[in-house]
């Protein structure tokens, strides 16, 4: 059992559940995921998860993935593109990308049990007294003790079994934010007790960077088409 005793955040305030088949309009959800998601203050999850009530294909699954990303009310465009069999167990981490930015997960059904926890490390600077940056400096999460300082802070998400879903975590790392005006990210991790050789644990993958912070590259439109076809693995 880990030491947490209860989760910070509700299911009920991050989990939205979407209609068999899906609608054409996906304003309303993504304007509901963005205000969870795309926090500049600790009063929002900073994370949410989209269920579905019915099957989905993995290129349906897909589709509505950038149908949301899409459908955000702030442009986003992606960085990175991903589409993986992951069954590692995990440190709380942020995924590599630049200060600000999202991370938006399509898990595919899959008969491997896994356990996914998000972590809040400005709640656990706060309550340490320390800022962010201060804290990660001195509580490693890669490390069992600095693991350990954000269990109090972390959330377990509530991923149905064998059925497909999307994450979103805001994934960024500003480590000296002015209240209110920087994203103020999450770190997360998997727990696979049972890692099945014969089976997939599929999850597709878009790293996404406000059109606003565009400084770097990002991803051309045929690797999003690519990701949208593709039938094989990274």
């Amino acid at each position: 059992m880990h030491p947490t005793a209860a989760p910070p955040w509700p299911e009920t305030t991050y989990r939205l559940d979407l209609p068999h088949p899906v609608p054409d309009e996906l304003s309303w959800v993504a304007r509901e995921v963005f205000t969870r998601v795309w926090r500049t203050t600790v009063t929002q999850p900073g994370f949410a998860v989209v269920r579905f009530d019915g099957p989905l294909s993995s290129m349906e699954l897909r589709s509505v993935m950038i149908r949301l990303l899409e459908a955000l009310p702030e442009r986003f465009l992606p960085e990175r593109v991903g589409r993986f069999d992951q069954q590692v167990t995990s440190r709380f981490h942020r995924d590599g990308a630049p200060p600000a930015s999202l991370l938006l997960l399509g898990y595919e059904p899959s008969p491997v049990r896994s356990r996914v926890f998000v972590a809040d490390p400005y709640l656990a600077a706060m309550s340490a007294g320390l800022g962010v940056a201060e804290f990660l400096a001195a509580f490693n999460p890669m490390l069992p003790t600095g693991e350990a300082r954000l269990w109090p802070f972390a959330t377990e998400l509530a991923l149905g079994h064998n059925e497909p879903c999307l994450v979103l975590i805001n994934n960024s790392l500003v480590l000296n934010p002015v209240d209110g005006q920087h994203p103020l990210g999450l770190l997360h991790k998997a727990e696979l007790p049972s890692p099945d050789p014969t089976a997939q644990r599929v999850i597709n993958s878009l790293g996404l960077i406000p059109a606003s912070h565009l400084g770097g590259s990002h991803v051309l439109a045929t690797a999003v088409t690519h990701f949208l076809t593709r039938s094989g693995l990274d």
